[in-house]
């Protein structure tokens, strides 16, 4: 269970509340914060220190969707403006 929990059901929570915050607060560093935040503090509530790891690939894995959905708002932006 713990190995569906690390490798899927965190993974795409991690991605679906990036996307989502992304739109609601557009700016691309509040959910890589709030994702390292609340893992940080599931790590040391429900978790061992082991899963630090984890919180940090899933930190790195929140930046690489904000940044891929920040460049692709720009993208869109320049194509309205050149129109």
């Amino acid at each position: 269970m713990e190995f569906l929990l690390i490798f899927f059901i965190c993974p795409i929570i991690v991605v679906v509340a990036t996307i989502i915050g992304f739109f609601l607060v557009r700016r691309w560093f509040v959910m890589p914060l709030l994702t390292f935040a609340v893992c940080t503090i599931l790590t040391f509530t429900i978790f061992n220190e082991t899963f630090f790891f984890w919180v940090v690939v899933y930190t790195i894995l929140s930046v690489i969707v904000s940044f891929m959905l920040a460049s692709g708002r720009m993208e869109l932006n320049d194509r309205r403006d050149s129109r």
